[in-house]
């Protein structure tokens, strides 16, 4: 979806991941890993622009503690990123690693553009 604003086009796509923990796992430990595996693949994956990890303080209704947001070019990016994780062998093991320590009943996706106001 392109978006016209003030002549430039805007289609930036945010994904927003929501997810806990696995029972037991230490927060410091996660974020480590979640460093560790985003400076591996830093600029390694076009369109990959950037992705920020949020932890959410519990006020109102999401029970999700935190929060990855990853910024995408385009929807090909996702594409990309899958193909990029079965070639690079240590890619796919920091990757592996981290979506251990987190608790995929609680994960999902958003996928979101902005509208400029």
């Amino acid at each position: 979806m392109k978006l016209e604003s003030g002549g430039d086009s805007v289609n930036m796509i945010k994904m927003i991941m929501y997810f806990n923990l696995r029972s037991g796992v230490d927060e410091e430990e996660f974020i480590n890993k979640a460093k560790e595996f985003f400076d591996y693949n830093k600029g390694k994956i076009e369109g990959f622009e950037s992705a920020k990890l949020y932890r959410h303080y519990m006020i109102g209704a999401n029970p999700r503690r935190f929060q990855m947001h990853a910024e995408l070019r385009d929807v090909g990016t996702w594409d990309r990123f899958a193909v990029y994780i079965k070639k690079d062998a240590k890619a796919a093991r920091l990757y592996r690693e981290w979506q251990r320590l987190v608790d995929m009943d609680t994960h999902y996706d958003e996928f979101v553009s902005e509208i400029p106001l």
